[in-house]
């Protein structure tokens, strides 16, 4: 389990397409909601200039003949079967190993200074059944048994605890998720 001692949240300007960064000594992650947006790319290129990460965790990216279009070609990626979420390396990160790829979710493992970490992105569209995503967030879990890991996911769930005024239906099952 990674847990706050091993990770800076660092909070990201406001502008339309969220962002957010996670640092340890070495290895900066970056996750971002590209809503299938080429525009949205230009803007993850900003965010890799700034935050100069190792390893980006992206939901919705823009999709062109197989690839997320609008990246370097040294930036190596993965993307889930339904093509919604995704991990891209860049050259910075010490060789990724593919672990698992579901419908909704993508896992890689990476080195850190503290050892091995998996990291996973993770998307739900609203119009579908979160309960699949999140059984599949468990299945890989399962695999790894208590290694470290770190999720990032757009869940498309509303809840207090991450800062919504409301919950709703997928929120109180991504705490559920979260508290077993």
């Amino acid at each position: 389990m990674v847990t706050t001692d091993n990770f800076l949240l660092q909070h990201p300007p406001h502008h339309q397409h969220s962002t957010s960064s996670t640092t340890t000594n070495k290895t900066t992650f970056l996750q971002i909601n590209l809503r299938k947006s080429e525009i949205a790319t230009s803007t993850l290129l900003e965010a890799s200039d700034s935050h100069n990460p190792s390893i980006i965790l992206v939901q919705e990216p823009y999709i062109l003949d197989g690839r997320i279009a609008g990246i370097p070609r040294s930036w190596n990626q993965w993307l889930s079967k339904n093509n919604k979420p995704g991990i891209i390396s860049l050259p910075s990160c010490n060789k990724p190993v593919f672990l698992q790829s579901t419908v909704n979710s993508k896992a890689l493992k990476i080195q850190t200074e503290q050892g091995p970490l998996t990291v996973i992105s993770a998307y739900s569209s609203p119009y579908k059944n979160i309960m699949e995503t999140l059984q599949e967030l468990h299945s890989i879990l399962t695999d790894i048994g208590d290694e470290r890991v770190l999720i990032c996911a757009d869940l498309n769930a509303h809840s207090r605890i991450w800062g919504y005024a409301n919950e709703d239906t997928r929120g109180a099952q991504v705490e559920d998720f979260l508290l077993a």
